[in-house]
């Protein structure tokens, strides 16, 4: 850590950029770190990546998002040495500060966000391939099982996985925050409505499915949300788009999540393993629950099948 705020410091005094006190604040799943920095009397935020393309995807995006949703300004553009300074949105991140009492609306402020963020119509940002979920979800046999799983049972569940995620061709493709959990989410006291709610980390944003984000927020990995609350938001949500077919969103909803908590389930263990950040593991236990409970719905049963004894055996 020292190394990268040594470098940071270089960055700064060669930038002329006068600050005083650099202090780490985050760091995240990535080797993305986050800093605290004090410039002008005002506090900023030091985004530092090595990979200088993500840089780039973040300030690409950041001026798609912007007209329609809270994202933090650009305050300096460094990319070429690995950071920029960017508006510091301060301590209310919804994963420090949710309660009972606050939970419905500050979620109420996540979810108006999604759905203007859905309006935004570009043409900058990838296409959620079927490829990309099938690469995801083989993280959980790369990673979360113990033990070598054959090539044959991998095989079987993507071959079938494959024609599940057909359907999600039929949802409305919008734009994807794609990591739309409690850590990305930020309560922002003194603006209006849906703009409460600021953004963060959302360099890999594509168009994909409309249902993708929902499921990010109701069946957080890091946060339980009660299942009372998930239907909530899903029927706020649904509001807000009465031409869906609800019986297609609700199938490609329970499939979006077993997606993304089999993906989920090998990225903590991967970073467990190879990056020796074990503080993941400690949500495992709700992950699988997720999972669970996604894969005994009857749509699913095939699927249930294949990976239920992976599970049970770890």
């Amino acid at each position: 850590m020292e190394n990268i705020k040594e470098e940071i410091r270089e960055t700064l005094d060669k930038k002329n950029f006068c600050y005083k006190k650099l202090t780490f604040l985050a760091g995240d799943a990535s080797e993305r770190k986050y800093f605290d920095l004090i410039h002008k009397n005002k506090k900023y935020v030091v985004m530092y990546d090595k990979d200088n393309e993500n840089l780039k995807k973040f300030i690409k995006i950041s001026d798609i998002f912007r007209n329609r949703v809270s994202v933090p300004l650009i305050i300096e553009d460094f990319k070429k040495n690995n950071l920029l300074i960017l508006e510091n949105f301060g301590p209310k991140k919804y994963g420090s500060i949710l309660k009972k009492e606050n939970r419905k609306k500050l979620y109420n402020f996540a979810v108006d966000a999604i759905i203007n963020l859905q309006k935004i119509k570009t043409k900058k940002l990838p296409n959620y391939s079927t490829k990309m979920f099938i690469d995801e979800s083989n993280l959980f046999f790369d990673w979360y099982t113990k033990k070598k799983i054959k090539d044959e049972i991998r095989e079987k569940f993507n071959s079938l996985f494959v024609l599940f995620l057909d359907h999600l061709k039929d949802l409305p493709q919008v734009v994807v925050h794609r990591d739309y959990h409690v850590d990305n989410l930020f309560y922002l006291s003194n603006r209006k409505n849906f703009l409460k709610c600021g953004l963060i980390d959302y360099q890999d944003a594509v168009i994909g499915p409309c249902a993708y984000d929902i499921v990010s927020l109701t069946q957080d990995a890091r946060v339980d949300v009660s299942q009372k609350m998930e239907s909530i938001l899903i029927k706020h949500y649904l509001e807000s788009n009465r031409k869906l077919d609800k019986k297609l969103f609700f199938f490609c909803y329970q499939l979006l999540a077993i997606q993304r908590h089999l993906k989920v389930l090998g990225i903590f263990c991967r970073l467990s393993i190879r990056d020796k950040k074990k503080q993941y593991l400690k949500h495992l236990p709700r992950v699988k629950k997720l999972l669970y409970l996604n894969l005994q719905k009857k749509n699913f049963k095939k699927l249930s099948f294949l990976i239920f004894p992976l599970l049970e055996n770890v």
